[in-house]
């Protein structure tokens, strides 16, 4: 159980981190320049592509991690 939790925590890290990265960029590369429609139908958009990608992203990131110290503890 606790390992459950040490990967759904690097899982949501993963995750946060990625939208934050995304969402600082996105804000200062293009929000200055869409009219406030434009940002609406992004944030939209943001929320229905992004965001599922972060989350099976981060989802793949932990699942290596723990193949990987699965098999650093078989080597030990």
């Amino acid at each position: 159980m606790k390992t459950f939790l040490v990967y759904t925590g690097l899982t949501l890290l993963n995750f946060a981190v990625c939208f934050f990265i995304f969402n600082y960029s996105f804000n200062q590369q293009a929000t200055p320049f869409l009219v406030e429609e434009q940002r609406v139908e992004s944030g939209l958009l943001m929320l229905q592509t992004t965001l599922p990608a972060y989350l099976l992203w981060s989802i793949i990131v932990s699942l290596v991690f723990y193949w990987i110290s699965r098999k650093l503890k078989s080597h030990r």
